[in-house]
């Protein structure tokens, strides 16, 4: 009973001393009180807001290690309040307080002394950080979400807030969700309510949508462009994307097949309203704290409709995808291009030969390689002839030729053929086209052909009918890929690939099933191919790219040992075939650059 009595003397002359404490400082204090920083509209305090009076008079208070109960049990007289410990609360505090709200100094000692407390009707309860107050009341609040899944927003607020030991918070999970309305559900006191209120406040909000037109680029081209050069500037963290640049978010991988997909995750197409998205960013966990797992930024592209879709982001990443399509949705110049492709050939031969030939009853001779007399097909060897005998139907039995002496007059002839033949060809293919700054061109003028033929018999088949197979090749002919670059000033550089290739020769063999037909085995063509690097040509002129010639000469000698070697004469017993084959190819390229109406208005109103 005394100590009961004692503590509340001891309770009353520090209340007394806090009140003429407040009194004289409340005159004294200093009229300029120091400036604090202003957290900004983009501050949330992630603790309870201390509101035990609605008071707005300061407070001063000097204490030296006094007992913590003592000091909030001031602070609840102050504010009206009854006031509850639980056993978890001890220790003592030091203080001195000028001019501090009621509120501001509660929440100051609950920090410092690694209290927490829960308000129940006009009782507080205090009891250490960490621990649950059983006598708290729990309620059930329903908070509707109106853009965003509100699972993500209860698993932000379960693993971020209610879990990190916050004064005045609760320390467990409490937040779940309703999935066929979209809503929070929040087991927990007024303060939990209120923290998750400012939560959804602050990110269920409508996402930005604009859709932006492209004029002179493809759609496609300018999302992966955007996807490849601005949307890594900005992120800020790595993220597991197949694009990703840093920390708390990273960029999925661009869904295009190629494309590109940077990354070395496996890409899917999504089609939404005809569109692609090329990619999009989104928030990944960093640390022990879970980010909010929501697609932040999303780039399509709808090739039909020829625009940019944005979807989410902020209002300056939006800007500054504007600025982006702006700056390089450009006109791309254009040129008329000229080509002359021709290819001339030219073939020559000479041939000078000598025949002597002697005929007699007993010996005949036959001194070239030719053939003569009257029997062109079976050359005159020693004594006899052969004369080709066709058998008639009664006389089958009879052979084919008959082989008898030579029974005319002895006689020596000579006879000399001198040949010149010359012939001269020329191929012309003259395309036009028109190219586009940076974009590959090809002129295919090839044509088919049969590189090899393999023969089989079938073997299910009761006739042994045989089977071919064809394989075709496509690159006989020519072939040109060109990529210009076209400068301002009135220059076009080029990188040209010209490929020409002919047939050769062809390597073939009998047929096992036929003899008389002969099967492909091998195509050997002849190639001339070219690659230029930055050639460089002015509006209206023309490069000339000549020079690949093939020349091919061949000369044959036959002769008579011995007379053919006879200085003089010997050119009367010998045989001689010349042969001279040329080739050569010459690409005229001639690029017009296109001006159209606009920039030509443009030109004149710069000048």
């Amino acid at each position: 009973m005394k100590n009961k009595i004692s503590q509340k003397i001891i309770a009353g002359l520090m209340l007394a001393v806090f009140m003429l404490s407040n009194t004289a400082m409340s005159v004294l204090a200093v009229a300029e009180k120091p400036a604090l920083r202003d957290g900004g509209e983009n501050t949330i305090k992630l603790k309870a807001d201390i509101s035990i009076t609605q008071a707005s008079d300061p407070v001063s208070l000097s204490l030296r290690d006094s007992d913590v109960k003592q000091v909030l049990r001031m602070f609840a007289d102050k504010a009206g309040m009854n006031i509850i410990f639980d056993q978890s609360v001890t220790g003592t505090v030091t203080l001195d307080l000028v001019d501090v709200p009621l509120n501001s100094a509660f929440d100051l000692v609950l920090g410092i002394a690694g209290l927490s407390y829960v308000v129940d009707d006009n009782t507080l309860i205090v009891s250490a950080v960490g621990t649950e107050v059983s006598a708290a009341k729990q309620e059930i609040t329903l908070i509707p979400v109106k853009y965003i899944d509100a699972s993500v927003l209860a698993e932000f607020l379960n693993k971020n807030i209610f879990t990190m030991k916050k004064p005045g918070l609760s320390n467990s999970e409490i937040v779940t969700t309703n999935p066929m309305t979209n809503e929070l559900l929040v087991f927990g006191t007024k303060n939990d309510v209120a923290i998750a209120r400012k939560i959804v406040e602050k990110f269920d909000k409508k996402p930005l949508s604009a859709s932006i037109k492209i004029s002179h680029t493809t759609p496609e081209q300018m999302a992966d462009l955007i996807c490849n050069m601005l949307i890594p500037a900005t992120s800020s963290g790595s993220g597991g994307g197949g694009k990703s640049t840093g920390g708390a978010a990273g960029i999925k991988g661009v869904m295009t097949g190629a494309a590109n997909s940077g990354g070395g995750g496996s890409s899917s197409e999504v089609e939404l309203g005809g569109g692609e998205v090329a990619c999009q960013v989104s928030a990944s966990s960093s640390g022990t704290l879970t980010s909010m797992p929501l697609q932040t930024l999303v780039i399509s592209y709808f090739t039909q409709q020829g625009t940019i879709g944005v979807m989410g982001g902020s209002e300056d990443q939006l800007e500054m995808i504007r600025e982006f399509i702006a700056e390089n949705d450009k006109k791309q110049p254009q040129a008329y291009l000229e080509l002359s492709i021709i290819e001339l050939n030219e073939q020559g031969s000479k041939t000078l030969s000598n025949t002597w030939q002697y005929l007699s009853k007993h010996f005949s001779f036959n001194a070239s390689a030719g053939t003569s007399g009257t029997n062109p097909y079976y050359p005159i060897f020693f004594s006899g002839s052969q004369y080709p005998h066709v058998p008639s139907a009664d006389k089958v039995d009879e052979p084919d030729y008959t082989v008898h002496r030579y029974n005319g007059p002895q006689a020596l002839t000579y006879a000399i053929n001198y040949i010149l033949e010359s012939r001269k060809g020329r191929v012309v293919a003259n395309p036009r086209i028109l190219i586009t700054n940076g974009q590959e061109s090809v002129i295919d003028l090839t044509s088919d052909y049969v590189k090899t033929v393999t023969s089989q018999v079938v073997s299910e088949s009761l006739t042994g009918a045989v089977q071919r197979d064809y394989e075709i090749g496509d690159d006989n002919g020519i072939k040109i890929t060109i990529t210009p670059f076209i400068s301002p000033d009135g220059y076009v550089t080029l990188n040209i690939t010209p490929e020409y290739a002919t047939i050769a020769s062809q390597v073939t063999t009998p047929n096992e099933t036929d003899p008389t037909v002969t099967d492909i085995q091998a195509t050997l063509l002849q190639r001339r191919n070219l690659e230029l690097k930055n050639v460089r040509i002015k509006d209206g002129e023309t490069l000339v790219i000549g020079g690949m010639i093939r020349e091919e000469d061949q000369k044959t000698v036959q002769k008579i040992p011995i007379l053919g070697d006879i200085p003089g004469i010997g050119m009367f017993f010998r045989t001689t075939v010349s042969s001279k084959t040329k080739e050569e190819m010459l690409i005229m390229i001639t690029p017009k650059i296109i001006v159209d109406s606009d920039d030509a208005m443009r030109n004149e109103n710069t000048l």
